[in-house]
């Protein structure tokens, strides 16, 4: 025998004693019983409830279903459940189902359209959508010719209800059916012309007058009240009036006092209303019925009408008068008929029956959706909830759209037209899977639709980080997980519309073909800590494995993607479940997407197993394909570009993955397939071959930049001769108008593979010009004899020198030829062609570069063929108008024009660069589609290559450096004030810097031989302090060479070797004649000339340049990195992609940074316990060199300082002043600090000073300027200088609390403020106007005075603000006159009167104004003004 479960057993332990207890075979312990039904009678007519029925099956048996309904066949299926009706039907006429054959002739054309057609809203039967008019609507009436009569159940005769054994029980319809006579179902009958007498009740009413009462009264009252009798209502009624009749007026309306005094008043208040709403609902219920019986009147037939008057009698109510409601339609009343009726309940058009299945009551939910769409409402000022159709555009909320287009449905505003986000977000997880494919579509064109700025309408906010905030990623993700390949396909549209961008892809295949244009920007959004959801409670950060799943989302969403483990999923459907190409598409789009997030997310995809063999062996197949007309439905199989540019971007993220790739020998195979057919003989479209071939040719071209898959090169090299002999046909020149369009696309396709193909070779002649070095280490390091070898070296490549060196001869004719067409045209140039030209000319200049540094280099044929290409083709194309033009668009096209607001659509957990291939003025200026940057940047390189090699050609270029349109392109650079931006798209600015970088380096290469440039100094050097302060991350390099040949090279700074230094005494001195000597005698007679300080700094450039050098140096591996990507050396490459874009590289006040650090060094050592008493003599120097390039550029460059906020200069001077006790009390520092004051007092420069504004750099400019005073307290000994600074913030016009942290919490260093008022290089009227309003301070002023904290002698500045505001408060009629004002002046009043020292009380009642020429700084009146001296009487005696 099996024991009981016990407490503990698991799920495995039951269903191993269940197994036991099977074998055994033995009895259960308990028998399950079969219930029946007792309303089902047995064949025998005993009671089939006392019954039992034994079953062997342990089964369970559910409540009033027979047996077999519950018991599985041996099929293993269960059995569907059959009605009682449907086994009658299948035991007639042995089981056959009888059909009727109509004519097809018979059919009304009408009724088979609308049931064969397959229209939009069969999709949304589901939803139950109402289309309901605004009138009631009613049964037509009955003829013998129409439709018949609709049978009720109490019409018939009722059968007994007690079971025959000889007669089957008949069903209620069978019943009503052979009750019923032939007229009832339209047949011709003989009418009665005499009605038949109507049986009459005791009460005088015919049964069809009590059942409609019965029924008034089951639609009105509650369920509780409406079983009550007519006679009831009618006994209480009259008992009521009876009671009332018996009452005077002034009773009925005491006790309806009573009444309101016990009821609750919102009761009251309702059954008010309620009232009042009586008459206008019978009004307008009455109007409703009337038009529906006119509308029914003409459906009638004279028969039929004649039948209706002779069984009507006068003295009772027509049935359409009963139920429009009108005068004497019943016994009872409309006014108790309306009482009866719910306040929610809507009136019904038709008589209810008291006898009808579950209509007893009436459904107000219900017959609301029987009405017509009420008139959307009005736009509210806030605007509208945004509506979408199916294609994704905005609908307005008065569109004139039919309920036929399936964009009404029972929503919160189901008059209005089309879908909401959370409609959609409601539909798409619906059990219909129709409804779902609807909803992803939809959310899908929406998304695309935003992104291309195309809703038809303007949305308040951005759609995007909406739809991301409300968890649109997950509602993908999920539906990405179903079977059904609708549902997979229309998810895949909506993520792909998600995550890319459409013109993002297409503008970077363009700029592939730049200098430096492989190199990409990762697209991930920059890390911000957020306190609320990345830090613990204890400050902690949380770890990224510790983060779920929306916490990673909504910081990034490919991140959050990928948590959620998208890319196995991608793999199951392009593997397993083989979809059609629109899906493949977009997943590979997808793909891509993740892949130019991050090297991370590059290594997740390729770490994902039987992804990328699945892509290599479907998509790019090496086997013969059969040619697909159209549009291609099934691309397995069959070659997809989207899978070759997935496979560059991959190579792009790092040299390990290209290596990987290339290791099995698959990827080589296809790409050359791929390159060696001619693009029409490829069996695809012509413009997929050509593309096909260019995305193979790139990403050779990144595997050679590698140094990887180099040997394919020599084993191609003769077809590779020979498409390049081929190119030399192609013309640069616009295609003519009268040419095919298709000719045109075609001859563009070609320029782009031709640019493609050069991009190749240029790859292959930087690993050729490194062969020899790679070879010489790497024989060094193999050489044991040799001890310097430091780590492994680099395998040489597999080509070298040699495999290029009969490219110079080709090339150099193509460059000829191309740049002659261009120079000699007036024409605008193609993208293409532009495109072209630069890799062409890249080509050329990494060639000459490369060309130098081997052992076969000849100098002399070399300068040769550099002077012949100089002056044959270079000079002459850079003298016409085309190269103007090409600098006039690049002015044009600069990055002046971006506006940041156009961009603010994307989400920050999914940036983008904000492409538009539609329209273009919404791109980034410098990679539109008629953007000349990537040529210009071409020619500036190699002119730059040549000049370094042939210096003598170098003055045959001073036109060009000296040409108006380029130095009006410099001006603008110069004037640009625009803070560098840190939206994605900016990173393409790199484009441009590059190519003023090569401008700036070929004025310098022309400046060192023709002196008549010199007079451009200043503007190319304003133009290169300008590119410096916006280089991005990933242009250490240029960083680098800029600080080392142009910013601190004498070449450039022109001023100090034409006598400016001079020239600034001289001006200074004719100032001071011209002006008062008065001014600020202690600072202006104090240390050296300007003109010295100047001469002295421009002395010193080769240390200040040192000193930035070093402290800009200290990211030796970042600088290594973007040196081999810059000088292409293609054995120190390890990746493509840049680092994460945050900005500038340096920030806009780079030159105040040595200041900024030495003062952080500074703080740690006193964090440590040391005291920084004196500052070693390198430290010094360090930090007087750095003042020395300040006010070197704030007096010769002061355009380059304009983006540094005001503020923020003087922020980090306080550092001057807080790192040591002593420092700037050294004459070398006070020399370079006094001038810069008085640069910083200018008023042009006192205008833009705003203290109250976010300083860069500083976290709370309060608590910087709280340490600042102490530091003054404690070691200023009223220094002027020290006080100027101290003073700048306290002026009037910044906040209150600076001016509150001086006199309360630092109220002592009042005393050391002794600074007289003729001193001040501040206007005095800075620090009075406007007068104060802040009672506390006022009060402070009031107190510091009465008690001596600050006096006239030893504080006359604070004492000249304290006394000319407390007057301006006591005796102005300008003051608040506030209550709280008025007490606080009445308060101040009398303690001026209680005051005893009578200097202070005779100043504050005799102050006059401020008086710079007065001993005191102020002046007084003779005595006390009769107004004042009547205020003063007033508050004396209150």
């Amino acid at each position: 025998m099996l024991r009981r479960p016990k407490p503990g057993e698991t799920e495995e332990d039951l269903l191993r004693q269940q197994q036991e207890f099977l074998a055994q075979q033995q009895t259960a312990a308990a028998t399950v019983v079969k219930r029946p039904d007792k309303r089902k009678p047995s064949a025998d007519g005993s009671d089939s409830a006392d019954k039992v029925i034994s079953v062997k099956k342990d089964v369970v048996q559910l409540a009033g279903l027979p047996l077999s309904s519950t018991v599985f066949e041996s099929s293993g299926g269960p059995q569907k459940k059959k009605s009682r009706f449907k086994e009658q039907q299948t035991t007639v006429s042995g089981g056959q189902r009888v059909t009727f054959d109509l004519d097809e002739d018979e059919v009304d054309p009408e009724e088979a359209m609308e049931k064969r057609d397959t229209h939009i809203t069969s999709v949304l039967t589901k939803i139950m959508e109402r289309d309901a008019a605004p009138t009631t609507r009613f049964l037509p009436q009955t003829t013998n010719q129409g439709f018949p009569t609709v049978l009720h159940r109490g019409t018939g005769k009722q059968q007994a209800s007690g079971p025959s054994k000889t007669k089957k029980k008949k069903s209620l319809f069978a019943q009503q059916f052979d009750s019923s006579s032939p007229s009832s179902f339209g047949v011709t009958a003989h009418h009665q012309t005499t009605p038949s007498p109507t049986p009459r009740t005791a009460n005088g009413q015919s049964p069809d007058d009590m059942r409609e009462n019965k029924e008034s009264d089951n639609m009105g009252a509650s369920p509780g009240i409406s079983g009550s009798s007519s006679q009831d209502w009618e006994e209480i009624d009259h008992e009521n009036m009876a009671t009332l009749s018996k009452m005077s007026e002034a009773e009925i309306l005491a006790e309806q006092r009573k009444l309101k005094a016990m009821l609750d008043p919102s009761l009251v208040s309702f059954i008010q209303s309620r009232n009042k709403q009586k008459p206008e609902a019978t009004s307008s219920a009455s109007t409703s019925q009337t038009d529906s019986t006119e509308m029914t009147e003409p459906m009638e037939t004279e028969h039929s009408a004649n039948d209706k008057s002779q069984c009507t009698h006068p003295e009772e109510p027509t049935p359409n008068a009963a139920a429009a409601g009108l005068p004497g339609s019943d016994t009872v009343s409309d006014v108790k008929e309306s009482d009866r009726m719910d306040e929610e309940s809507v009136q019904p058009p038709i008589r209810v029956g008291d006898k009808w299945v579950h209509m007893d009551q009436a459904e107000p939910d219900k017959l609301e959706w029987m009405k017509d769409l009420p008139k959307p409402s009005a736009k509210s000022k806030e605007g509208a909830q945004g509506r979408f159709d199916f294609n994704g555009q905005l609908v307005a909320r008065d569109a004139q759209i039919p309920v036929r287009e399936g964009l009404h449905h029972h929503g919160d505003e189901q008059e209005v037209p089309g879908y909401s986000l959370e409609e959609l977000f409601t539909l798409s997880r619906s059990a219909v899977t129709q409804q779902r494919v609807l909803a992803l579509q939809t959310l899908a064109r929406v998304i695309y639709n935003c992104r291309l700025n195309q809703l038809g309408g303007e949305l308040l906010e951005p759609l995007i980080p909406k739809l991301l905030e409300a968890g649109v990623l997950f509602l993908l993700r999920w539906s990405l997980d179903d079977s059904n390949e609708g549902v997979i396909a229309a998810t895949m549209e909506g993520l792909a519309a998600l995550l890319i961008q459409p013109g993002d892809e297409s503008t970077l295949d363009r700029v592939f073909g730049w200098h430096r244009g492989m190199e990409t920007t990762p697209m991930h959004p920059v890390s911000v800590l957020n306190d609320a959801e990345d830090v613990t409670e204890e400050g902690e950060e949380i770890q990224e494995k510790d983060k779920t799943d929306p916490q990673i989302a909504k910081q990034d969403a490919i991140k959050g993607l990928l948590r959620m483990k998208v890319l196995p999923r991608l793999r199951y459907i392009l593997e397993v479940v083989r979809p059609p190409a629109p899906v493949v598409l977009n997943a590979l789009a997808i793909l891509v997407r993740v892949c130019r997030h991050s090297q991370e997310a590059a290594h997740e995809v390729m770490k994902c197993p039987r992804l990328m063999p699945t892509i290599l062996d479907q998509f790019l197949p090496t086997a013969a394909w059969k040619h697909q007309e159209g549009i291609v439905s099934d691309v397995y199989g069959y070659p997809v570009v989207l899978a070759m540019k997935l496979i560059k971007v991959l190579c792009v993220a790092g040299r390990n993955i290209a290596a990987s790739l290339l290791s099995s020998g698959r990827l080589m195979a296809s790409i050359v397939r791929y390159i060696t057919v001619d693009p029409p003989d490829m069996q695809l479209n012509i413009a997929e071959a050509y593309e096909l071939s260019t995305a193979s040719l790139h990403v050779w071209r990144v595997c050679v930049d590698y140094g990887l898959a180099c040997d394919e090169y020599r084993e191609l090299y003769p077809l590779l001769m020979q498409q390049l002999m081929l190119f030399r046909r192609l013309s640069v020149l616009p295609q003519l108008s009268s040419d095919e369009e298709s000719d045109a696309a075609v001859h563009r396709l070609q320029m782009n593979r031709a640019a493609a193909f050069i991009g190749l070779l240029e790859g292959v002649v930087n690993v050729a010009g490194t062969a020899a070095e790679l070879q010489a280490n790497f024989s060094m390091s193999n050489d044991k004899t040799q001890a310097t070898a430091s780590g492994p070296q680099a395998a040489p490549p597999s080509i070298n020198w040699s495999h290029v060196s009969g490219l110079e001869a080709p090339l150099e004719f193509c460059c000829m030829r191309w740049l002659g067409e261009m120079t000699d045209t007036t024409r605008s140039l193609d993208a293409e062609v532009m495109d072209m030209v630069s890799c062409l000319l890249n080509l050329l200049a990494s060639f000459y570069a490369r060309y130098t540094q081997q052992a076969c280099y000849r100098p002399i044929e070399c300068l040769h063929n550099i002077e012949k290409l100089v002056d044959c083709t270079l000079v002459p194309f850079m003298t016409s108008a085309t190269f103007f033009n090409v600098m006039v668009n690049l002015k044009l096209q600069s990055t002046l024009r971006f506006k940041e607001e156009e961009m603010s659509l994307s989400a920050p957990s999914l940036p983008e660069f904000g492409c538009d291939p539609h329209n273009q003025d919404r791109n980034y200026p410098s990679v539109r589609k008629d953007s000349s940057c990537g040529l210009a940047i071409g020619l500036l390189r190699l002119v730059h290559t040549l000049l370094k090699i042939h210096k003598g050609v170098a003055k045959k270029f001073c036109p060009i450096v000296e040409n108006t349109y380029v130095t009006a392109y410099l001006k603008r650079i110069c004037k640009n004030t625009q803070k560098p931006s840190t939206h994605l798209a900016c990173s393409f600015a790199r484009f441009e810097h590059q190519a003023l970088y090569y401008l700036l380096r070929l004025y310098h290469s022309v400046a060192q031989q023709a002196e008549s440039c010199h007079q451009y100094s200043i503007l190319y050097h304003s133009a290169a302090l300008s590119l410096f302060a916006r280089l991005q991350p990933g242009d250490e390099y240029y960083v680098h060479d800029l600080m080392s040949s142009v910013l601190f090279n004498t070449d450039f700074i022109a001023e100090g070797r034409i006598g400016d230094p001079i020239a600034a005494d001289l001006a200074d001195r004719l100032s001071m004649t011209a002006t008062e000597p008065s001014t600020a005698p202690s600072l202006i007679h104090t240390g050296p000339s300007r003109g010295q300080l100047l001469q002295t700094a421009y002395e010193h450039l080769v240390g200040i340049r040192n000193l930035y050098m070093v402290f800009f140096g200290t990211d030796v591996e970042g600088l290594a990195k973007s040196r081999s990507r810059s000088l292409h050396q293609p054995h120190r490459i390890d990746s493509f992609m840049l680092p994460a874009f945050t900005g500038a590289l340096l920030p806009v006040d780079w030159i105040f940074l040595p200041l900024l650090h030495l003062y952080t060094e500074a703080q740690k050592a006193e964090m440590h316990g040391k005291s920084v008493k004196a500052l070693p003599p390198h430290i010094l120097s360090a930090l007087v060199d750095t003042l020395r390039w300040i006010y070197m550029l704030e007096t010769w460059r002061p355009e380059s300082l304009k983006m540094v906020p005001q503020a923020a200069k003087i922020a980090r001077i306080f550092c001057v002043f807080l790192t040591g006790s002593d420092l700037f009390l050294e004459d070398s520092v006070r020399h370079y600090l006094t001038p810069l004051l008085r640069i910083y007092t200018q008023p042009d420069y006192l205008k833009l000073l705003d203290f109250d504004a976010p300083v860069p750099g500083v976290t709370s400019f309060y608590d910087l300027f709280m340490e600042l005073l102490t530091q003054y307290e404690a070691v200023s000994f009223g220094d002027p200088l020290f006080a100027h600074f101290v003073l700048l913030p306290m002026q009037q016009r910044f906040s209150v609390g600076i001016r509150k942290a001086l006199w309360c919490e630092h109220a002592d260093a009042l005393r050391a403020l002794n600074l007289p008022v003729s001193q001040l290089i501040l206007p005095i009227e800075n620090y009075l106007y406007p007068r104060e309003t802040n009672l506390e301070l006022l009060t402070i002023y009031m107190s510091s005075l009465i008690n001596g904290v600050v006096r006239q002698p030893w504080s006359p500045i604070m004492y000249l603000m304290a006394l000319h505001h407390l007057t301006g408060f006591l005796f102005s009629g300008t003051s608040s006159d506030q209550s709280e004002a008025v007490r606080a002046r009445l308060k101040l009043l009398r303690q001026v009167l209680a005051v005893k020292d009578q200097l202070i009380l005779n100043h504050l009642t005799c102050y006059q104004g401020p008086d710079v020429s007065s001993p005191h700084g102020f002046s007084l009146y003779p005595s006390i003004p009769p107004e004042r001296a009547a205020i003063l009487e007033a508050a004396q005696k209150r």
